[in-house]
Order: C-alpha cells, then structure tokens, then sequence
C-alpha cells in the first residue's frame, strides 16, 4: 500500500513477528504489535516511540482481540493492514498428541487469526479497504507424520484466508496468506536436531529459509503490485513445496 497507514501484527515479539514490525515501521506506518510477551522489543520502541504500540494481547481470547483492536482505532485509527503471524508448533505422533496439545495448536494458529480477522474487518470496511495476510506453512499444503494438530491448523489457515478472500473482494480487503518452508528463528532453533536435518533434506535450494524471505513476501502483498493478488498463498520455499 503506497500510503503509511496504520497495522496490527500479532505474534509481534518472535521473530518474524518483529522483523516484520520493524519493516512496517521502516516504511512510515504506524504499527500496533499484539503479543502476550513485549520484552525482545525494546529497541524497536526506542527508535519509533511515536508509531509503535505495544498491546499485551492473547490471540486465543476473543475479548483480549477486541480490546486490543480498540486501543488500535483509539489511538492509532482505523487499521487497514492486518499481519497474523501468532502461532507455534509441537512435534507429537498422534498417540501422544493429547486434547490440551490439540487445543492449544488449533487455538493459538487458527482460532488466534479468525478471531483477529474479525475483529479488525469492520474496521477496514469503514477505512474502505485492506490488506489481511496470515501466516500459514507449508506443513498446512505438504503435511508430514508427527504433525497432526500443527497440520490441521495450518491447512484451515488455508481454507480460511480463502474464503475471507472471496467474502471480502467487494470491501476492497485483500486476503491471502504466506507459506514459509523452515525458518530459522529462536523457536525453531530449539527444535530437535534430526527434524531440522530432515527438512533441511527436503528444500531443493539447499538451506533454510531465512526471516528476510517472509518479510520480503509480506512486503510484495501490501506494495502496490500486491493490490490485485487476493486468495492466494505464497510459498517462500526454496523448491520445497510446488503448488
């Protein structure tokens, strides 16, 4: 979008969640970060006191949502960009993937984004537009065993950035998703060895994908050559995944 404007990204204090904060800012919006957990952003508030927010916000609570969205039109205005990049991972087979492991799986990676969706829609249509972008993976198009519950939530992911996409073409809201192969952030990282190594063996490109992969992904949706792109999912992926 060629004009600053004001964003929500949730997830905000991971890491893609504050690169892509950080290159919101970069760009002249005002950013709103949504997350439970603020204190890995201290030098973004340093260098952007006026345009950055901090919101403690829990994604899997509707009501934290809506209070979060409303400190946003208060004292930012109308959000017109919509990040969603709140969620984690688990590896369990399914025998060990219990109701509180499946719960917290669906909830935080798809609940978490149809709760910020609709919180933040009604807000857009007065705006008279946006863009919306989840994050899902491509785990959620490329399933793989021991991924149950992270699998599912990640293919709904797909199913609902479509469907919003088709409800909200007439409102000028752009929806569509982004599906990073493995990245390596501090999360990821502490994962185990032999499943990083087994998808690293799986990219083409040979190496992982990297933060500046996703940002630059979300950064082509919310440009205007992303304007006329809604509905679609793509796959940073370095040949892992072809759609």
């Amino acid at each position: 979008m060629a004009e600053p404007t004001v964003a929500i990204v949730t997830g905000a204090a991971g890491g893609l969640g504050s690169a892509t904060a950080r290159a919101l800012l970069e760009q002249g919006h005002h950013v709103a970060a949504f997350d439970i957990d603020h204190s890995n952003l201290a030098d973004l508030a340093g260098e952007h006191p006026e345009r950055l927010r901090f919101t403690t916000v829990d994604v899997t609570s509707a009501d934290s949502v809506e209070s979060g969205v409303a400190m946003v039109r208060d004292e930012l205005g109308l959000p017109t960009i919509l990040v969603n990049i709140a969620g984690t991972n688990r590896i369990a087979p399914l025998t060990d993937t219990t109701d509180q492991l499946w719960d917290l799986l669906i909830d935080l990676n798809l609940k978490g984004t149809f709760h910020c969706c609709r919180a933040v829609v009604p807000h857009m249509r007065e705006a008279g537009g946006g863009r919306i972008i989840n994050t899902t993976s491509n785990m959620g198009m490329r399933p793989e065993a021991q991924q149950v519950a992270y699998a599912s939530a990640k293919a709904g992911l797909v199913g609902l950035t479509r469907s919003l996409a088709l409800e909200l073409a007439p409102d000028q809201i752009t929806v569509n998703a982004v599906a990073p192969v493995m990245t390596l952030t501090k999360r990821v990282a502490g994962l185990p060895e032999w499943w990083k190594d087994l998808q690293l063996s799986k990219i083409p490109f040979g190496r992982y994908g990297t933060i500046e992969d996703y940002v630059a992904t979300v950064g082509f949706l919310l440009s205007e050559g992303g304007a006329f792109y809604t509905g679609q999912v793509l796959s940073p992926n370095g040949g892992d995944f072809m759609s």
